[in-house]
């Protein structure tokens, strides 16, 4: 019996080796489809790196990066691990009816930084004599917060709306939430593999944003939802690879009217990018991912322009708009490097919107270029 044991150790232990050996040796894999993000390389060999430590630890990510088979060793763990009972692997829940939620605890959220970007926010508003309004879109978990499991922890969403209604005056708090709750008791406003709401979640907001600023709204028949794929694996999905995930159904609008786009200063064909269908991040489809700045025109004359400062939340959500406005211009900070306010001296915005899922509002780092 002893012997079997020993037998099976060395025969575990050399199937380890022999992985993590050849991860080595093998050529380096630069970017992961399936997380969507490029993967660690194996840094390289310098003695003030080796003696302080770091060295060590960025190879012990890159090596986890570049493990041969490693989305195999995934999908064993997480099958595994949810045999066993766990609730959440790799910060994200096993959520009911098949959702795979992040987990995002109060530690998570730095509270000085999302008092800081709220005032950056406020800000903003000032600068633009009362014409700003802000979406923090809920976070999966807050809204479905019945499918996250019994007892689990989840940040305290609530305080910090309460917290952004003190904040923010002359940048309008639109809250959405109960408009998205109201949609999500008979409708799917999120997706279940992904961390993105879906078109549906997205027409919620839209509904909620025309309200508070007295504007002409479509109903959501109106813009012809198109089926846009049946085999959507998103974000949330990707971190854990689990064997039984129901794919996510897409959607898109299809009744807006046509616009000249550019995207970083190159002029593109339309606000949909077709090919993303056929690779992994499948929400990259609206407007092909994210890009400093995006200008869509939809009149030359452009006297109706909305100036858009967002996440990738907004994607899905401007096409909504543009039978509104004249022109949409969409800046993502973590891209856009010219000033916030020089653009807004040179353009005649009627209105500004920033619009973070909250979560993502709270923790970004970019938000005080809206002071610059």
């Amino acid at each position: 019996m002893k012997n079997y044991y020993h037998t099976f150790i060395v025969i575990v232990f050399g199937i380890i080796a022999f992985f993590g050996l050849f991860s080595i040796l093998l050529p380096e894999k630069g970017y992961s489809e399936n997380e969507n993000r490029y993967l660690k390389q194996f840094p390289k060999v310098q003695a003030k790196n080796v003696l302080s430590g770091d060295y060590q630890e960025q190879f012990e990510k890159s090596f986890s990066d570049q493990f041969l088979g490693r989305d195999a060793w995934m999908k064993g763990a997480t099958t595994v691990k949810r045999a066993a009972g766990f609730q959440e692997v790799s910060g994200v829940y096993f959520g009911k009816s098949g959702h795979y939620i992040t987990k995002t605890v109060q530690e998570d959220i730095d509270q000085k930084r999302y008092l800081r970007n709220l005032r950056y926010v406020e800000y903003l508003g000032e600068t633009c004599g009362g014409a700003a309004s802000t979406i923090l879109v809920p976070s999966p978990g807050t809204v479905l917060r019945d499918k996250i499991p019994n007892h689990a922890p989840y940040y305290n969403a609530d305080e910090m709306y309460h917290e952004a209604g003190i904040v923010l005056k002359k940048a309008k708090n639109v809250d959405v939430r109960s408009e998205i709750k109201e949609y999500a008791k008979q409708n799917q406003v999120y997706y279940k593999t992904d961390h993105h709401w879906t078109l549906l979640g997205a027409y919620a907001a839209y509904s909620a944003y025309c309200d508070a600023n007295q504007m002409v709204k479509h109903t959501y028949g109106y813009f012809a939802a198109k089926k846009i794929s049946e085999d959507f694996l998103g974000t949330t999905y990707s971190k854990i690879m689990p064997l039984n995930a129901q794919k996510d159904t897409m959607y898109a609008a299809t009744n807006v009217p046509p616009a000249t786009v550019v995207y970083d200063g190159m002029e593109r064909s339309g606000i949909y990018d077709v090919e993303k269908l056929t690779q992994k991040d499948k929400y990259g489809y609206f407007f092909g991912g994210n890009y400093g700045e995006v200008s869509i025109t939809m009149n030359e004359k452009a006297e109706k322009k909305l100036l858009v400062i967002k996440d990738s939340y907004a994607n899905s959500f401007v096409p909504f708009l543009m039978e509104s406005f004249d022109q949409i211009t969409m800046i993502d900070l973590r891209y856009y490097k010219k000033s916030v306010q020089k653009l807004l001296e040179e353009n005649n915005y009627g209105q500004v919107l920033v619009l973070y899922e909250l979560s993502n509002f709270a923790q970004d780092t970019n938000l005080y270029k809206l002071v610059y």
